[in-house]
């Protein structure tokens, strides 16, 4: 019997039970669409999420830290600029020498200052915990949703807000009209760096020169972009030597010099003697101790950050490309898709059963039909093939119908979670996709699923005596 001819029969046999047949694919229709769309689903977001790293160029980036033993990429503006006993300090000699290496091709150097307590626009306060900066060079990339990123002639008075600031002021969806607007930046109290004003020791009740007691400042900014945010970013970005001079502290101190002008006073003056309190205005920059709080170098092609990373760590300092991040979070998507691949392949595991319960039910219906096709010359593998191929068959029907449902759900999810990226300013769209290797994956793997199920049922048909088989009522 021809391959085409077993076919051919398998069709005719499963439209003759057409209810049974259509609620057995229908089991194999729901474990081939849950399978579609969890998958879908899984190498949907991981292809997006590399995507976005790609078009920030953060796959070419090196994160540089002063802790020789950083283990893992940091996101800009984040480093980590306290105390470390072994640490190296990031300083400008440094960054050169950093630029000389083969393929780094640019490096920007990050600080911070945790100087500012709140910002305000017309009257809604906000908390605030820190500002950003880093070299405008290009090095460092932002997703900007309206305006412009910082540009190397700022120097003081402008910044970039993230979207969660102004959707809390009111400008969500429209983020493009909170440019050129100013907020005031409210610092704690004690601050002494750039724009305070800091009262002399002798002006204060007591002479108290505690600098703690120096009142909050509030230092004016103009709104020049809007960056997309994270979650709970309590941050602005600002210019790299606006925010270095926020980390200066002024203060009032008594030097030598002051001292010997006291004492003058009362040289030579009879009785008790009342000296005028001398104090001189110094500044101590934070920088001269710690040095930056990060560096981010990066390459000609990502391919060369991980050379790039073994030169950078022979100068003592941490290093480590975007790979190691990458490769963690994908490991969490792999997980997350081996658990929704599982939970598809139980539905699929049910429908497995549905196809031996309903090929047993058709060899004891057609046991005559049987015993006549081994009358006629039939073989036994003629009868294995048959029966295994419509079996087969009810799997390849239920994994097409299975991957055009899927299809279809992924369309609708696309419109939600479109509709949601756009929401949050994410430039993208369509993320859920059906790649070919799964719909063709979805099918094979439910049609051989099918011709599996259909195997116990074909040998037992085979089996069965020709004549016993005729004589069956």
């Amino acid at each position: 019997m021809r391959t085409i001819d077993i076919i051919f029969t398998a069709l005719r046999n499963i439209r003759r039970q057409k209810l049974r047949s259509v609620l057995t694919i229908f089991a194999v229709v729901i474990g081939a669409t849950s399978v579609t769309i969890m998958l879908a689903l899984v190498t949907g977001v991981k292809s997006f999420f590399v995507s976005q790293f790609s078009a920030n160029g953060t796959l070419q980036q090196i994160s540089i830290s002063p802790k020789a033993d950083i283990s893992k990429f940091e996101s800009s503006g984040h480093g980590d600029g306290g105390p470390c006993d072994s640490c190296v300090k990031l300083t400008d000699a440094l960054t050169d020498k950093i630029k000389v290496i083969p393929h780094v091709t640019g490096v920007a150097r990050e600080y911070s200052s945790g100087s500012l307590e709140s910002i305000t626009y017309n009257g809604t306060k906000l908390s605030l915990q820190q500002a950003l900066a880093y070299d405008a060079n290009g090095v460092i990339a932002n997703t900007m949703v309206a305006g412009r990123d910082i540009a190397p002639a700022d120097t003081t008075g402008v910044i970039t807000i993230n979207t969660q600031y102004a959707d809390k002021w009111g400008f969500k969806g429209h983020y493009s009209d909170i440019l050129g607007k100013t907020v005031q930046l409210t610092t704690r109290k004690g601050y002494g760096g750039v724009g305070a004003v800091v009262t002399p020791p002798s002006n204060q009740p007591g002479n108290n020169n505690d600098p703690q007691q120096q009142p909050a400042t509030v230092l004016t900014a103009t709104i020049v972009g809007v960056v997309g945010g994270e979650d709970n970013d309590q941050s602005v970005r600002a210019p790299l030597v606006w925010v270095r001079g926020m980390n200066t502290q002024q203060m009032y101190q008594m030097t030598d010099a002051d001292r010997k002008a006291s004492e003058s006073e009362c040289r030579n003056h009879p009785g008790p003697c009342n000296p005028t309190q001398h104090f001189t205005l110094v500044t101590m920059d934070q920088f001269d101790q710690q040095g930056y709080n990060g560096l981010v170098a990066k390459v000609d092609d990502p391919k060369n950050a991980a050379a790039a990373v073994v030169e950078i760590k022979k100068l003592g300092v941490g290093a480590a490309d975007a790979e190691s991040l990458i490769t963690a979070q994908l490991t969490i998507f792999n997980i997350i898709g081996y658990v929704l691949g599982g939970i598809g392949a139980i539905a699929l595991l049910v429908a497995t059963i549905g196809v031996i319960n309903t090929m047993v039910m058709a060899i004891l219906e057609r046991t005559r039909e049987i015993g006549v096709l081994r009358a006629c010359g039939a073989t036994k593998r003629t009868i294995r093939r048959l029966f295994t191929v419509e079996a087969g068959l009810l799997g390849f029907l239920g994994g097409v119908f299975g991957v055009i449902l899927g299809y279809g759900l992924t369309i609708a999810a696309n419109v939600l979670i479109n509709r949601q990226l756009l929401t949050n300013s994410v430039k993208a769209n369509n993320i859920i996709a059906l790649p070919l290797w799964l719909i063709v994956g979805v099918i094979g793997a439910t049609t051989l699923i099918g011709m599996l199920a259909g195997l116990y049922p074909a040998m037992r048909a085979a089996r069965l005596n020709p004549v016993d088989a005729l004589r069956y009522e």
